[in-house]
């Protein structure tokens, strides 16, 4: 249900806080108030485009704010926690759009950031809207199975339910299906070059850290002589001529030999390069034995470059490394099992796709029926409606047809047909009907399925156009009907309807120097009924008005 709508620096608001209340809330004001841009807020909000020429002039903003308690809208929760939305218990659901005079907009759900397409989404499960120059459902055709099915929810949702999850298993097995007789054109051919790729993954007998160690034994293989040539400097400048550090090393040992004669601490020492000494010889034992054993072995260097070569060979066909060829190999192998077993495969596909088709025949025709009792229901029902609200000559039709094959919603093709005029042939409803028309045709509709529906809060906008008197009483007699179960806005310019509902708003537009201003007020009982008696005479309130204003008043009290 929607509890505030505020408004800021948006048209000719400039800053507006609405309470609404449950059942029946009807906004009446002079032409050019603001009660289209009412609606136009409540349409932004719920997701619509916004032009930044809808900003209040020298604003560099506008910001559209809607709270909702959603608490018993359950459709709405899962969809929020599916979307990682989450709102504690008890909090209330807040929409908010700041328009930007870039053109953009920057979209809230209780402070978080969210795309447009998420308020959208967010949006068809709070309000339906229906204006006379609005889109209505019912000027969308795919929206008419929706409608019927929604005057059988109780009947149909368990049929549907069933039906949709085995439609799904269908559809996967046709796409199965085509997939595997799309595999069996080229089998054959398929399955020989995947038997030689894996033949040739599988003798080269890769592992996968091989490719980094060839590449050093490579480079080590390539400059043994530089290695050789290194270690004979190395010998020479330890061991190998008079300046050596051997040669040096034991000249410290000589001083320190002397000087160990005058102190005996000096041994330490002495004892020191000793280890120091030996170490060397060690070290320059183990570098010429390295050194003497080191020989290109041309052989083994051809071995691991013909190696690193199929390496690569195959790198350039399977992938860019060897974890990739081995991938390649692996999703090679399951492939080829596919294959080999293609025509077994196919053959349990089709065999279980007949099955599910005989059981979706079944559940198809059952909640096809349900469907065609809604829609004898819907027919009558609706012209007993329509004749109220002054549509008399009416002729409505649900037409259902087989549809060629399966969907996800049944194998029903449903639209509606109208004629509204004696004489006429019924067409489309989309085709026929007008603005106020449609608006009505809704209202009827709305008031058929009032108890299964799932919207809260239903808009209506100037749903009295081309009616009055006693057909607009009508209409508000339906509306309060509604509103026993769904909250109900509606922009009027009828006495009628506003005299029928429970909550009376009232916008009114002030010219203050230069700028224009409109706010909204609810109405107490003496200006509400002021407001009627000047909807019921215009501009001139009369005793003789007011009079009539209480009179309609007290008598739609006790509709």
């Amino acid at each position: 249900m929607l509890l505030n709508l505020n408004i800021c620096n948006f048209a000719v608001f400039e800053n507006e806080s609405i309470k609404f209340e449950e059942g029946f809330n009807v906004f009446t004001g002079e032409t050019g108030a603001g009660k289209s841009i009412l609606i136009d807020a409540l349409f932004i909000v719920l997701g619509e485009r916004a032009s930044k020429d809808l900003i209040r002039k020298g604003k560099k903003s506008a910001i559209i704010e809607a709270v909702f308690d959603i608490s018993n809208n359950l459709n709405l929760l899962k969809f929020l926690e599916d979307n990682n939305i989450f709102i504690d218990e008890g909090d209330f659901l807040i929409i908010s759009r700041e328009i930007l005079e870039n053109g953009k907009s920057i979209n809230k759900v209780n402070s978080r950031v969210v795309s447009l397409s998420i308020i959208k989404s967010i949006g068809n499960f709070l309000i339906d809207i229906y204006g006379q120059f609005g889109n209505t459902n019912l000027f969308k055709k795919e929206n008419h199975i929706m409608l019927l099915d929604s005057l059988i929810q109780k009947e149909i949702e368990p049929l549907l339910e069933e039906y949709t999850e085995l439609y799904k298993r269908y559809d996967k097995i046709n796409n199965e299906i085509d997939f595997f007789e799309k595999k069996l054109v080229n089998k054959d051919m398929r399955i020989d070059q995947l038997q030689y790729e894996l033949n040739e993954i599988e003798e080269a007998n890769l592992n996968e850290n091989e490719e980094e160690k060839l590449l050093k034994e490579i480079k080590r293989l390539s400059n043994i002589q530089e290695i050789k040539k290194s270690f004979y400097d190395i010998n020479n400048i330890v061991s190998a001529n008079d300046n050596s550090i051997i040669n040096n090393l034991n000249n410290v040992y000589s001083i320190l030999n002397k000087l160990s004669n005058y102190d005996d601490n000096i041994n330490d020492y002495l004892h020191k390069l000793d280890i120091l000494l030996e170490e060397m010889q060690e070290f320059l034992y183990d570098i010429i034995n390295y050194s003497d054993n080191l020989d290109l072995d041309e052989e083994k260097l051809l071995l691991i470059e013909n190696r690193v070569s199929l390496i690569n060979r195959l790198k350039r066909k399977y992938g860019y490394s060897i974890e990739k060829i081995m991938e390649y190999q692996k999703n090679s192998y399951d492939e080829l099992q596919v294959l080999q077993e293609l025509e077994s495969n196919l053959k349990s596909l089709k065999k279980e796709k007949k099955n599910k088709y005989e059981k979706l025949i079944i559940l198809g025709e059952k909640v096809s029926n349900e469907r065609k009792k809604a829609a004898s229901f819907l027919e009558k029902e609706l012209v007993k409606e329509l004749y109220d609200l002054d549509m008399k000559n009416i002729k409505f039709k649900v037409s259902i047809h087989r549809k060629q094959d399966f969907s996800l919603d049944g194998i029903d093709s449903v639209e509606f047909l109208i004629a509204t005029n004696v004489g006429n042939d019924l067409s489309p409803v989309q085709k026929i009907v007008s603005g106020g028309e449609a608006s009505r045709i809704m209202l009827a509709f709305k008031k058929i399925i009032s108890e299964s529906d799932n919207i809260d809060t239903l808009v209506f906008d100037e749903i009295d156009s081309g009616i009055s008197g006693k057909t607009a009483q009508m209409a508000g007699v339906k509306m309060k009907f509604i509103s026993k179960s769904h909250q109900i806005v509606c922009v009027t310019h009828s006495p009628q309807i506003a005299s029928i509902s429970e909550n009376h708003f009232y916008i009114k537009k002030s010219v203050i120097g230069n700028k224009t201003y409109s706010s909204v007020n609810k109405l107490g009982s003496e200006l509400r009924v002021k407001e009627i008696a000047r909807l019921l005479s215009g501009i001139k309130i009369t005793e003789k008005s007011l009079n009539n204003a209480k009179e309609l008043i007290e008598f739609s009290n006790n509709i």
